[in-house]
């Protein structure tokens, strides 16, 4: 019998060839995975972080999170690829996500990189290792792109943008996917040099809206139908009274909202409430801790998808999403990619062994 195992290899350039850098792909999985965590079909442990100090130090001295996860849907196959969604994903894998915030200045190397092993659901045996620095930032931003889909009004045309790095950019091509009628993105970061050439860039990526450089967070928020804060902020600057009726906000950071803040919106959606109180440090959690809110206003975002729960129940209402990020995204997104990879030929077998010295 042939014991010789062999796993897929894929660099982020890889992963770029197989579609990774496709919005729409990656909104199509990540509403699979948000789908299938409606559903129950999943296994999500709490992410293990390895922090060198308190919860606040993640945006200081950096952080190392580790995000194992199984995505079913073998049950629901008909229903996802009725939807668009893909179809099944049946099996498990693992993300491995270091982030220490000095690289770009220090090295010039990216904030983060991970890792993702995906394995084979009968013998356990991995199948792909991959980059999972472009899959991580692109799940991200669809998330918040799914979110836009079921909780934004379905007339929102203007965007309110803080943050314009590498989230800032997923982030938009996300919004724009889940509100296609956005016509205008204002966009307000620290540094002026980093929104002008965000700017620049995205004016090419989506032709058919318009980015406007503004001067505080404060008028990327104002008039805004939908709002990202997608920044390495180490203390609240968000107010409240900022938003317009009907807003939606999706918070991807941790500290650019206080908990105060969360007084002024009708419903609060996450990801997967038991995985942000386990991580302790969104906002979202900290306000049902502090007493701010009750915990009733929180809901998960798979409820919404798979019709569950209707959140926004007039076009007044203020919703804030404020996902943690859950792994089954990540499994969900990697599988798609890996798929293609394997489909178009692309990247390199690597053996784990030729015969295992202690099979």
């Amino acid at each position: 019998m042939d014991k010789k195992v062999e796993f897929l290899y894929l660099q982020q350039e890889d992963c770029v060839k197989a579609g990774g850098y496709n919005m729409e792909g990656t909104m199509k999985a990540t509403e699979r995975s948000f789908f299938l965590h409606g559903k129950g079909d999943f296994i999500l442990p709490h992410k293990p972080v390895i922090r060198w100090g308190g919860p606040e130090t993640e945006e200081t001295t950096g952080r190392i999170m580790s995000m194992p996860s199984f995505l079913g849907g073998v049950d629901y196959e008909d229903e996802l690829l009725e939807r668009g969604l893909l179809g099944a994903v049946n099996t498990s894998g693992i993300k491995w996500i270091p982030s220490k915030p000095h690289n770009p200045k220090k090295y010039g190397l990216p904030r983060a990189n991970a890792i993702i092993i995906i394995v084979d659901p009968e013998t356990l045996m991995p199948v792909a290792v991959m980059d999972g620095a472009l899959v991580s930032a692109m799940r991200t931003g669809a998330a918040s792109g799914v979110a836009v889909k079921y909780l934004a009004n379905k007339n929102s045309e203007v965007m309110g943008l803080v943050g314009a790095s590498v989230q800032g950019i997923t982030q938009t091509h996300a919004f724009k996917a889940g509100a296609p009628k956005l016509k205008l993105c204002k966009v307000y970061d620290l540094n002026k040099e980093t929104s002008e050439k965000f700017c620049e860039r995205m004016k090419k990526e989506i032709p058919d809206m318009e980015f406007k450089v503004v001067d505080s967070a404060k008028e990327a928020f104002v008039g805004s139908d939908v709002i990202a804060t997608a920044t390495m902020a180490k203390k609240p600057y968000v107010d409240g009274s900022w938003y317009k009726k009907g807003a939606l906000h999706c918070e991807i950071s941790f500290w650019d909202t206080p908990t105060e803040a969360l007084k002024h919106v009708d419903s609060v959606v996450v990801d997967d409430f038991d995985a942000v109180a386990g991580h302790g440090v969104d906002v979202s959690y900290r306000a049902v801790k502090e007493g701010v809110i009750p915990r009733e206003k929180v809901t998960d975002l798979g409820q919404s998808v798979v019709g569950n729960i209707r959140v926004r129940k007039s076009e007044d209402d203020i919703i804030f999403f404020n996902p943690i990020g859950m792994g089954i995204h990540d499994l969900s997104e990697a599988h798609r990619v890996y798929s293609n990879a394997k489909e178009m030929g692309i990247g390199r077998k690597l053996p784990l062994w030729e015969n295992p010295i202690l099979g």
